[in-house]
């Protein structure tokens, strides 16, 4: 089903919605609220959509007006009792992973990364001590250091393939997402701890910053022609990784393991951050005693970097075996 005809199929059941609220419903999370953006306004310059004025703006089928007592009556929660109920259904299994796996996967992540000391695994730390060390810099030399290092870092973790629109741009198209991610504002989330990361304020930082960098990669030249520069959430996740380590990189490994040991949905989101944070948490011990441990090789490790070494670790080795 297209954009347009899931946003009508959707404001026919629920009537009144509005846009954070169709991407909720659509994706799963908010992070995707931008990239419904073109199709809800295609459908308002063709009459089939209305807009009101108010803020944030509602959306509904013409012919149907606006009903403000919706709300009120309680319609908004049960726009989303699917999505909720899905969560839910999730958040009742029993986690499979326990603190000793996890650890045990961890090491063995850590004891491949220092095999070579030129090896690619390298790229995350030498990317992620620059930008820590840079927190906040703006100065014109300092951001080319750093897209410089985002880029390479990008490359050495497979975004940079043919067919990502990374792949056809040099360093500089990260650029304007260094001089975002080094403003002042984010600064709480550079190396956040896991509880501090189950923080509602911590988390709508964390949809802000995802929904910019979709949107300011959007707003670059194309790749290619008449196919709009879409930053998938492994890319972005990647680059929040690399740069302020405050979430795990939700690439294929990750997400298939986080699934399997019912840890969440492995759809990046608020609900899926939140719950690895809380993994996290619920073992904060040892977690924090192997965390001190590896940061005595040079670089700070940050919590999810932690979660998302746990994870791929498990997700590569069921791979192998299946292999």
């Amino acid at each position: 089903m297209s954009q347009k005809n899931e946003i009508l199929s959707l404001l026919k059941v629920h009537g009144a919605m509005t846009q954070g609220e169709l991407a909720q419903a659509m994706y799963g999370d908010s992070l995707h609220t931008p990239n419904i953006y073109f199709a809800l306004m295609s459908l308002v310059e063709d009459k089939l959509v209305l807009r009101s004025a108010t803020r944030p703006a509602m959306y509904s089928l013409c012919g149907e007006p606006f009903s403000g007592q919706e709300e009120n009556a309680g319609i908004h929660h049960s726009r989303f009792k699917n999505t909720e109920a899905l969560r839910s259904s999730t958040k009742q299994k029993m986690v499979t992973m326990s603190a000793e796996r996890a650890i045990c996967l961890i090491r063995d992540y850590s004891q491949v990364t220092i095999k070579d000391a030129h090896g690619r695994y390298m790229s995350w730390q030498h990317c992620y001590k620059a930008f820590t060390e840079n927190r906040n810099k703006t100065d014109p030399q300092t951001i080319d250091f750093l897209a410089l290092h985002l880029a390479f870092y990008l490359a050495s973790w497979g975004m940079y393939r043919g067919p990502s629109f990374l792949f056809q741009k040099d360093y500089k198209v990260h650029t304007p997402i260094v001089q975002m991610l080094q403003e002042e504002k984010y600064a709480p989330l550079q190396g956040i701890s896991a509880e501090n990361l189950c923080k509602a304020s911590k988390l709508t930082l964390l949809e802000e910053i995802s929904a910019r960098i979709k949107i300011c990669y959007a707003e670059e030249k194309p790749s290619f022609e008449g196919v709009p520069n879409n930053a998938t959430d492994t890319l972005v996740t990647k680059i929040l990784l690399g740069t302020l380590g405050c979430v795990p990189a939700f690439d294929r490994y990750y997400v298939q393991a986080v699934k399997k040991h019912h840890i969440s949905s492995g759809q990046y989101g608020s609900v899926s951050v939140h719950r690895i944070a809380k993994f996290y948490c619920d073992h904060l011990e040892e977690f924090e005693k192997l965390r001190r441990e590896l940061s005595c090789c040079g670089v700070e490790y940050p919590p999810m970097k932690l979660m998302d070494m746990c994870f791929w670790q498990d997700a590569y080795i069921e791979d192998r075996q299946r292999r």
